[in-house]
């Protein structure tokens, strides 16, 4: 009998390094910033592969971001839309198209672990609803698992989270809300990086201490 974790692709939508987290910038060298990204990759695709069986699309980046998602054995696929909604919408859309629920999950969530992955599908009830992880910051969305035979849109950004709900409410369809600490913090601005190194002194260097190889490898 499958278990719940096999009827779900996880998906990470991804910027090419060089483009990513560029509100970083008064603080991180462009080469520091794209350390970091890969390191909270890591992080999150470990997490995911941490939950037996579910498979994880990461869609979009670069080289290196290519490199690494292999190396953990994921799978790596090129943008597949004109932004990042419209990648994840089809992404979606590939993953029901294979009778799987979709999990998006964000790159850059630092305090990721495995126990969050798992509670959001057990929050799902057997993918019987729409669950949703708010970002605890702007009002965003971090994760949402949408059951395979529902025809819900992504409309990631500020404030996405009311949108979702909203969505979600028009459609008829159950919400679970996973408001979990490693869900709830991803990393965009400045006084993120303060805030998380009072969190867990640390975590900045072991996130980027665990993604250098690569980077230096793919130079």
């Amino acid at each position: 009998m499958a278990t719940d974790s096999e009827n779900v692709i996880a998906i990470v939508p991804m910027k090419p390094l060089a483009r990513g987290k560029t509100r970083l910038g008064m603080s991180l060298s462009a080469e520091e910033r794209a350390v970091l990204a890969l390191g909270m990759l890591r992080r999150v695709i470990q997490a995911i592969k941490a939950v037996s069986n579910t498979t994880v699309w990461v869609v979009g980046g670069d080289d290196r971001v290519r490199n690494m998602t292999q190396n953990l054995s994921g799978e790596w696929m090129e943008e597949l839309g004109t932004d990042l909604n419209d990648t994840l919408k089809k992404a979606f859309e590939l993953a029901f198209e294979q009778g799987m629920s979709a999990l998006y999950v964000a790159g850059d969530l630092p305090f990721l672990k495995p126990a969050d992955i798992h509670s959001m599908i057990q929050s799902s009830r057997r993918q019987g609803n729409v669950t949703l992880a708010p970002a605890r910051r702007d009002g965003g969305t971090n994760a949402i698992l949408v059951p395979h035979d529902v025809h819900f849109q992504p409309e990631l950004g500020q404030g996405s989270f009311m949108k979702h709900l909203t969505q979600a409410a028009r459609l008829e369809r159950s919400v679970a809300i996973n408001s979990s600490h490693g869900l709830g913090f991803d990393l965009d601005v400045v006084d993120d990086l303060e805030a998380f190194q009072h969190m867990e002194p640390g975590l900045l260097e072991r996130l980027s201490s665990a993604s250098e190889s690569e980077l230096r490898d793919d130079a």
